[in-house]
């Protein structure tokens, strides 16, 4: 299972809510000990005090009054006679204890001595109001204090990350154009006084020249090389021409191959110099008829693989043209059509062509579903299309292309039954009679 990715902002937040939860806890959980600390042990030793002085003093003085104060009120019970008690007081056994009485559930405590059993009533209403003044408050405003403090130290933090959170986004918007990080700006970080931001800008703004280099590097050699190799394919197919002439063997299966991999190879040295020359600069867009380069294109290689049994079919319900680089989709519909002819030992290859794209279909080798994930690696061939001519670099460019111009690929495959290739056009690039 997949971990859940959070960013910086969010663990702060996080961070300061678990901080104000934990005081909240901590807050209440010593308001209720302090609670239980004043009924059960406070005003239990207060009550028990009062209780032995009255005895005290009573066995002196029978006469001496029960407490009867602002807080203290006090009943006397003779011998079992509790008939002149609250009723709610009758029932209670000696000890501390909560009686609902006058509208209130007051502290009482009970205590026997001899005959006579002595009700204590403890109104703590009053004192709890001077709890409220003299001791909730101050706690309040403590509790105050540690929230304005964690606030204090969330922002601190946020401000301390915000930088780290704003090159984490502008690494992640950044493009390559042309070679170059265009979009990468890092003008306000660069003034920022964090040494450690500093360094962290420092190192991005090292690595972002090694790689641009590294970008400019390969498409010089990418350029110059795919230049260079024309001459000789050009010598090599002046050379099989000559060949074909002087000994007539035009019909040799040796001297078709050698032509399909001459073709393959043209088709892939002009492909690497239109890659290279987009990145120069942007390729221009023409009209351009999908249907007539198809057909041109399977023209050409019936005549390549002629020693196949192969049956070609275009099914066309439209007539679908595009505003793109030409070049572009001569590349796309060749590397589609061409593969669709290398992995197809006999059989059947069919191109549809509707409103909004084109498929390419066979009834060839196929791919498994493993090797359908791999397909658009560079260099990748299935195990039991090692046979089949090709260099492995087909569909990683036609996918290139794709990308670039925002065209939708979508590939399907059964092994040993075939494989379907699509791609879908934007509205906005198919052009309108």
């Amino acid at each position: 299972m997949a971990k859940t990715k959070t960013n910086l902002h969010a663990k702060l937040i996080k961070v300061f809510l678990i901080q104000v939860a934990l005081i909240s806890v901590v807050t209440i959980a010593g308001i209720y000990a302090a609670k239980t600390t004043v009924e059960d042990i406070l005003v239990r030793a207060a009550l028990e005090g009062e209780a032995s002085h009255f005895w005290s003093v009573r066995e002196q003085q029978p006469d001496f009054p029960l407490p009867n104060t602002m807080n203290l009120k006090a009943y006397l019970a003779m011998n079992g006679q509790t008939q002149h008690l609250p009723e709610s007081l009758q029932t209670l056994e000696p000890g501390l204890q909560r009686a609902k009485l006058n509208g209130g559930t007051p502290i009482v405590y009970v205590e026997d001595k001899g005959s006579q059993r002595l009700y204590l009533i403890f109104d703590e209403v009053k004192v709890s109001r001077l709890a409220l003044v003299f001791g909730i408050l101050p706690l309040a405003a403590v509790l105050v204090v540690l929230y304005l403090l964690a606030w204090f130290a969330y922002r601190q933090s946020h401000k301390a990350v915000s930088p780290i959170v704003k090159l984490a986004k502008a690494v992640e918007e950044a493009e390559v154009k042309e070679g170059h990080l265009t979009d990468l700006d890092l003008h306000e970080l660069r003034e920022s006084p964090d040494e450690e931001v500093s360094s962290l800008v420092k190192a991005l703004d090292q690595f972002t020249d090694r790689l641009e280099l590294f970008i400019e590097r390969e498409r010089l050699f990418t350029r110059d090389a795919s230049h260079e190799l024309r001459t000789p394919i050009a010598v090599l197919r002046s050379a099989m021409e000559l060949l074909e002439r002087r000994y007539q063997v035009e019909e040799d299966k040796t001297i078709s191959r050698i032509y399909r991999t001459l073709y393959d190879m043209e088709a892939l040295i002009e492909t690497l110099l239109i890659l290279a020359r987009e990145q120069e600069q942007v390729l221009p867009t023409s009209r351009v008829q999908l249907n007539a380069l198809v057909t041109e294109e399977i023209d050409t290689l019936k005549l390549l693989f002629q020693d196949k049994s192969l049956v070609v079919q275009i099914e066309e319900t439209a007539k679908l043209e595009l505003d793109a680089p030409e070049r572009v989709v001569h590349i796309l519909v060749g590397n589609l059509i061409r593969n669709a002819f290398n992995y197809t030992p006999k059989g059947t290859i069919t191109v549809k062509i509707w409103q909004q794209g084109f498929s390419v279909r066979d009834s060839g080798v196929g791919m498994d579903k493993q090797q359908v994930k791999q397909v658009f690696k560079p260099f990748y061939r299935g195990e039991k299309q090692n046979q089949a001519d090709g260099y492995g670099l087909g569909m990683t460019i036609v996918k290139r292309l794709c990308n670039r111009y925002n065209w939708h690929l979508s590939i399907s495959s059964e092994l040993g039954s075939g494989t379907e290739v699509s791609v879908h056009f934007p509205k906005s690039q198919i052009s309108k009679d």
